[in-house]
């Protein structure tokens, strides 16, 4: 565990850090131009940022402002191949770069620009290269930051140690979406890497399309994804965890007990969702991966 941060810093002196190169890499999906304030709020902490190109929907407009950027490398991946295809295309990249880390972000995650120099005090400290990737906090800054150690992390926010990240497979791309990231938090956890994110060095960041309930007075938070996305959350689940239920089965049985009554009870479409929650089991069991192409 890292020490709190103020003043040294497991052995960084306070104000020095380490010279490391940081590349970013971001996926983008049909986004409209506010995603290059999104952008803009990181652009400053990397020296390239190859944004991978997922649209289906060509938006000129937002491509030439993305060219004007000088930093930025755009990767057209020719429709949407998935969030895993995408991401190891950027990985890729940075690799060629010969970077020390690459931040990984959602297109409408936000940056804590403020916080760059602790970041990196925690990203340059001698015992870095025992972290597969350090994160970031979500939705919740504080003035107190601590390292810490974690089984899961989401993708956005995240500093991935490229020296470790050679040691792995890289993202599977036959996932499509969905799982993505907890599947690359498995690899570096078989070779023995650690995860943690930075406590209150936090992203502004929302998962899905939210909507909040109250049940007895509780409130609570539904995903309310679409039934696709439901596909690939449980196929994903399902396959990972016959793969490995000692890791993925706190998060799976999250998902099987908790979720699907959420989508039962307080979401609508909830038949559609249900019935491609079974599809993407079934899949599972069958070992089919890959982009859904049927009917919904």
């Amino acid at each position: 565990m890292v020490a709190r941060y103020g003043g040294a810093l497991s052995g960084v002196e306070d104000g020095a850090q380490v010279e490391m190169k940081i590349v970013g890499t971001v996926v983008i999906y049909n986004a409209d131009e506010s995603v290059i304030n999104n952008i803009l709020s990181y652009y400053d902490i990397v020296e390239v940022l190859f944004v991978c190109d997922n649209s289906t929907i060509a938006n000129e407009r937002l491509l030439n402002k993305l060219y004007a950027l000088p930093k930025v490398r755009v990767i057209p991946m020719e429709g949407n191949r998935g969030i895993a295809a995408a991401l190891a295309s950027g990985l890729r990249a940075a690799r060629e770069t010969g970077c020390d880390y690459c931040l990984t972000m959602d297109q409408d995650s936000i940056f804590p620009t403020d916080k760059t120099d602790i970041i990196k005090n925690y990203l340059s400290a001698p015992d870095a290269d025992d972290y597969g990737i350090i994160g970031l906090d979500f939705n919740n800054p504080t003035e107190e930051h601590s390292l810490k150690e974690v089984k899961l992390l989401l993708t956005s926010g995240n500093f991935i140690n490229m020296k470790n990240y050679a040691q792995i497979n890289g993202f599977m791309e036959e996932l499509f979406i969905d799982y993505v990231d907890f599947e690359l938090d498995e690899q570096f956890f078989n070779i023995g890497k650690k995860l943690a994110y930075i406590t209150g060095v936090s992203l502004v960041h929302t998962i899905g399309n939210p909507i909040t309930k109250k049940f007895f007075g509780i409130k609570f938070t539904c995903m309310n994804h679409s039934p696709v996305r439901y596909y690939y959350r449980f196929r994903n689940a399902l396959y990972l965890y016959r793969r490995n239920k000692k890791f993925y089965g706190e998060r799976y049985r999250h998902d099987l007990f908790i979720d699907i009554p959420k989508v039962i009870f307080f979401e609508r479409d909830k038949l559609k969702k249900l019935k491609m929650i079974a599809r993407g089991r079934r899949d599972a069991r069958a070992g089919r991966l890959g982009e859904y192409k049927g009917s919904v």
